[in-house]
């Protein structure tokens, strides 16, 4: 290794003594999904800097959903999180669209109160997913001093989901962001996106365009763009491909930097809230998830994500039970008092090949927002269905996944929730994304996993 660095040519004339006429690239080279090739080796780049993001030294916030559909056991969870080292709490509500079955519903300002009895508002971070119903809930709790809430509210997010955009939402924009407590009022979301299969590329493409939409919707509502900038947050997925993952959020740093500039603002960092990824997780043994999931929030941690969200490895199976939530946040709890994965700011930085992962996911997403952009934004790629044709298109095909579709259990135990998880059969509206886990092709029958039962 120490050769190949001071001497690639004479490294690479080396290697091919070894691979006796066979393919350097199709042997030692990888294709990365959006096109670029990594090669096998690469060297520390030089004058290479942190990329700014969360203070140095700060661990990011670990943040616990609350999406039990009764408003008393939903409390339940809260303070047991809360006391077992929660520093915030996601309100999934059963119009989200990441609710998933469940949700917790929240119809008066009494069911808000209830959820949140006990809880000390002004100390933690809140945040909300209550998709069209945000405006509503974000009344109810404009009463909190202090602490943190980011509103989420993700319209570009509904369309994707949905397939409809809610009337009125500049509107709607223009009075949350007006009434801000501390956090981000319009959240520019890629795990629709990451959840319908898009490339790293064309995922963080459609964070930039949303972002881009709603600095110009505020702007337009008369918001000075120095303000309107702190009122946009991203949400992004955490998979269990820890250096793509790791690439992914410093991507997405550097080109919002690149919208910063285009606008004459002063660099300030964003606000990044990661959640792992529903995608990767198995219904069938779904022990394995803790693995992806561990992985998943370690690559977010190190790729500079402000807050993290572990989705519960039983959460593909139904509601997650007391003792899969306090995995979860545990697993954040040793990333952080064990590992010490906060203690260094961008660690990847000057990583060979790292760096050259975040520059190749970097061009890849501006090409993709360019392209975006160029047929009039988001919205437009949305409903024209060229986002739907483009995903389709550059698709990966579904690679190993453990316990699923290889080396899985002859027979899978029970496994414990509050409550089972609806099927997974609905057809998606028109227009919105089709968003499925990779492994549900092979949970239907033992049978369909090959490479041997565990």
């Amino acid at each position: 290794m120490a050769e190949a660095g001071a001497d690639e040519a004479r490294w690479r004339d080396a290697v091919a003594g070894v691979l006796k006429g066979a393919s350097f690239e199709d042997r030692l080279t990888s294709l990365l999904p959006d096109g670029a090739r990594l090669q096998p080796i690469y060297a520390r780049k030089a004058g290479a800097l942190p990329i700014p993001g969360r203070p140095p030294a700060s661990p990011w916030t670990i943040i616990q959903r609350a999406d039990h559909p009764d408003v008393a056991p939903a409390n339940g969870q809260l303070l047991e999180d809360l006391e077992g080292g929660a520093g915030g709490v996601a309100l999934v509500t059963t119009q989200s669209p990441f609710a998933r079955g469940f949700g917790v519903a929240i119809s008066t300002p009494g069911n808000l109160d209830g959820l949140l009895a006990g809880v000390l508002r002004n100390a933690i971070e809140i945040r909300l997913e209550a998709g069209p119903q945000t405006l509503e809930v974000a009344r109810w709790l404009s009463e909190i001093d202090g602490g943190t809430l980011h509103y989420g509210y993700d319209p570009i997010g509904l369309l994707a989901t949905t397939g409809n955009l809610p009337t009125g939402w500049p509107s709607t924009a223009s009075v949350l962001a007006n009434h801000r407590q501390g956090g981000t009022v319009l959240t520019a979301d890629g795990r629709p996106l990451h959840e319908a299969g898009a490339t790293p590329g064309l995922e963080l493409a459609g964070m930039l365009s949303a972002a881009l939409s709603y600095l110009r919707v505020l702007e337009a509502t008369g918001l000075r763009l120095e303000e309107a900038r702190h009122c946009v947050g991203f949400a992004i997925a955490a998979d269990q491909d820890v250096f793509t993952t790791i690439a992914k959020l410093r991507a997405l740093r550097l080109l919002w930097l690149e919208i910063e500039d285009a606008c004459d603002l002063a660099a300030s960092p964003i606000h990044i809230h990661a959640e792992t990824a529903w995608r990767m997780l198995s219904r069938r043994d779904p022990a394995t998830n803790m693995l992806r999931n561990g992985l998943a929030a370690a690559a977010a941690g190190l790729g500079g994500a402000d807050s993290i969200a572990i989705l519960p490895h039983t959460a593909a199976n139904g509601l997650a039970d007391a003792h899969a939530r306090r995995v979860a946040r545990n697993c954040q709890h040793v990333l952080i008092s064990e590992a010490n994965l906060h203690r260094i700011a961008d660690p990847a930085a000057g990583s060979g090949g790292l760096e050259a992962m975040t520059d190749a996911l970097r061009e890849a997403g501006w090409a993709q927002f360019q392209a975006i952009e160029r047929q009039g934004g988001i919205i437009n790629v949305i409903q024209s269905g060229w986002l739907q044709e483009e995903i389709e298109r550059l698709r990966q095909p579904v690679g190993t996944i453990i316990g699923a579709n290889k080396y899985a259990l002859a027979k899978e135990p029970a496994v414990s929730v509050l409550r089972p998880a609806p099927a997974d059969t609905a057809s998606p509206a028109a227009l919105a994304l089709s968003r499925r886990r990779d492994a549900v092709p092979f949970e239907s029958a033992p049978e369909s996993a090959p490479g041997g039962a565990a």
